[in-house]
């Protein structure tokens, strides 16, 4: 048996256990996020959720991740919030997005360099790992390629998730800081619990044609971040052929799920067994986000004043991840739609460059194929570390 523990049935007291612990979790995060709600704390249920869910995954050691089939339509309901405005562009307004977005993907790519090489130069892993780990195109479709070449699994899943809950932890407050009221977005006036069944139908509409597509085209084309860019494009065209507003924009109670979801996700996936494992790499991880976070505040001053968008639409459109609830936090918060183009065109920017980047560093550091001592292969299951992925590369 090897010390594996046996698989609870229906009806075991274990699993009793851990409903109940859920539910209990579930209950603390509805009273956090409503008061939140109340204070004006932007995206209120993204962030109450991430942080209950994630004291408990620390304090009881067990990671809570959404499963694909929820996660996915919530993917999907977020990038229709932030879809929606991107139909009412027009040509002269696309084109003042051009600088600030270039900005913004050339920033991001420079603050995840200098941050993979403080890691690399910390000896806790190879030079291609500590790369990828700091790579904001998405945690999940990080860790996938980390799989796919063999690399340091455990070290990028760590490096990844801490990233994503550092960058949506700091979220509210940089977002008060640089403008944002947290009331401003377009659902304001609208109750968390608002049953509408409109956007729900429409919601199910875009999911069903996502769905599809992403099945028809699995294996034919490689697209990146699916459940990001396919429900966008579904969601502008069916705005620009003239379907109702009201259909096509999420509020009420399925986008306050849609929050929640992404929060346990970005929460749930940090244990105690994960931080006591890494404990001697744990400074220098926390270094190289902050020096990314810190890096993409600055940034986005500079962008603001060397183009037409606010400084809050420059950091948001810059932040190193994760997509969904930066998103989910630009619509609440009234940010422009610059916000969607720039985190859109870095997802799939990282995407590509982590693909070549084993190849480049191998090149440069004289690799071949070789690992240094400490960065064997090792698998993030089972070591209190989930990838929390689903089949999704779409990640944060």
């Amino acid at each position: 048996m090897g010390g594996t523990r046996p698989r609870a049935k229906d009806g075991d007291p274990g699993r009793f256990r851990v409903t109940a612990e859920l539910a209990g979790v579930c209950a603390v995060a509805l009273v956090l996020g409503q008061w939140c709600s109340s204070v004006g704390v932007p995206a209120s249920w993204i962030f109450a959720f991430l942080v209950v869910t994630g004291a408990y995954a620390l304090v009881r050691d067990r990671a809570v991740t959404p499963p694909t089939a929820v996660m996915q339509p919530a993917q999907v309901l977020i990038a229709m919030v932030c879809a929606s405005p991107l139909a009412a562009l027009d040509g002269a307004t696309v084109r003042s997005y051009l600088l600030p977005t270039v900005l913004s993907v050339v920033v991001m790519l420079l603050v995840s360099t200098v941050a993979g090489l403080v890691l690399s130069r910390s000896g806790n892993t190879d030079p291609v790992s500590a790369m990828i780990s700091t790579l904001a195109g998405g945690a999940s479709a990080m860790t996938l390629l980390a799989r796919e070449l063999r690399l340091d699994v455990q070290f990028v899943v760590f490096t990844q998730y801490l990233r994503l809950t550092m960058v949506v932890l700091t979220l509210p407050l940089f977002v008060h800081l640089l403008g944002g009221g947290g009331t401003a977005g377009s659902g304001e006036g609208d109750r968390w619990y608002d049953p509408d069944p409109r956007p729900v139908a429409g919601a199910a509409l875009v999911w069903a044609v996502t769905w599809l597509t992403v099945r028809a085209v699995r294996g034919r084309l490689p697209l990146p971040a699916p459940f990001l860019l396919v429900p966008i494009a579904v969601t502008w065209t069916a705005s620009a052929l003239g379907m109702p507003e009201a259909w096509l924009s999420p509020h009420g109670i399925v986008l306050t799920v849609a929050y929640a979801v992404i929060g346990v996700q970005a929460g749930g996936t940090l244990t105690f067994s994960a931080l006591r494992q890494l404990s001697r790499a744990l400074p220098v991880i926390v270094a190289a986000v902050t020096v990314m976070i810190l890096g993409t505040v600055g940034a986005a001053l500079v962008i603001a004043r060397v183009s037409d968008i606010t400084t809050l639409d420059a950091y948001l459109a810059t932040v190193p991840g994760g997509i969904y609830a930066v998103l989910a936090f630009a619509h609440e918060s009234g940010a422009s739609p610059v916000v969607t183009v720039g985190q859109v065109l870095r997802a799939v920017v990282m995407i590509v460059v982590g693909a070549c980047l084993p190849a480049v560093v191998r090149r440069v550091t004289g690799l071949r194929g070789r690992r240094r001592g400490k960065a064997a292969v090792r698998d993030a299951a089972g070591r209190g570390v989930s990838d929390g992925a689903g089949k999704d590369a779409g990640g944060n």
